[in-house]
């Protein structure tokens, strides 16, 4: 076999393999959900790319389709692959509040059953540090949703017993008692425990709130959940379980 033959087949092969690999490699497709600038029509910018990419990359295209600058910790990237999960979680809940039957469950039922929950991947939102960092830089395929939402001025409280959910203004150093003793005295709240919805999806139940010294603060746009009480061994979990999904909410 001749050097010239042999180069020919070799570079067939590599022609070939490189055209299976683009057949093969998976568009990743980004859908925004914020509006855009320089856009007279609702309608969603998407990202497009032919393969996997960076999720530097993507923040920063998607950065550049903004007249404005995102909130990071309110920033989530979504897939509706995996939407499901997130429904049978949702249905679970709501069927055990509604078997508790109460005022204040039913209550509860009714407020989770208007709020959009959706799965958010675990990624750092923070651009910077997704830059300098490469584990925060993973790559990115397949199609998701990326919501860029500003940043908020209120946190909400939910309070399952005295059946509000209410919409606070953010105050500048203020923590979750000074939040809870000002709706303490105008609603009667009691308020030893109460569960925490950091805007970054965090969650963590903070006890003995009046007695303790610890500070907790709240980040915009993040959730305060005053269970239900007095449930029976059975629904142990529950009040976990819905801050849990209340981190996974998709605020309008």
């Amino acid at each position: 076999m001749t050097r010239l033959l042999q180069s020919i087949i070799i570079s067939c092969y590599v022609l070939i393999s490189f055209i299976s690999s683009n057949a093969m490699a998976e568009a990743t497709n980004i859908v925004l959900l914020q509006k855009q600038k320089m856009l007279s029509y609702p309608q969603p910018v998407t990202l497009s790319y032919p393969q996997e990419i960076r999720l530097s990359q993507v923040l920063t295209d998607a950065y550049a389709q903004l007249d404005y600058q995102p909130y990071s910790l309110g920033i989530a990237l979504i897939d509706p692959n995996k939407q499901r999960q997130i429904d049978e979680k949702k249905h679970a809940i709501l069927k055990q509040l509604r078997d508790i039957n109460t005022p204040a469950s039913n209550y509860v039922a009714k407020q989770l059953s208007s709020l959009h929950f959706v799965y958010r991947e675990k990624i750092e939102t923070d651009l910077t540090k997704v830059q300098v960092t490469p584990k925060y830089n993973p790559m990115v395929k397949g199609t998701y949703q990326l919501l860029l939402p500003k940043r908020p001025r209120h946190v909400f409280l939910i309070n399952a017993d005295d059946q509000n959910f209410l919409t606070l203004q953010l105050t500048a150093n203020s923590n979750l008692k000074d939040y809870l003793a000002e709706q303490f005295e105008a609603y009667r709240y009691t308020y030893d425990n109460a569960w925490i919805i950091q805007a970054n999806q965090d969650v963590y139940q903070a006890t003995d709130i009046q007695w303790k010294g610890k500070l907790y603060f709240l980040s915009p746009g993040s959730m305060v959940f005053i269970g239900l009480t007095g449930l029976s061994e059975k629904y142990r979990d529950l009040n976990a379980d819905i801050a849990h999904l209340l981190a996974l909410r998709l605020e309008p």
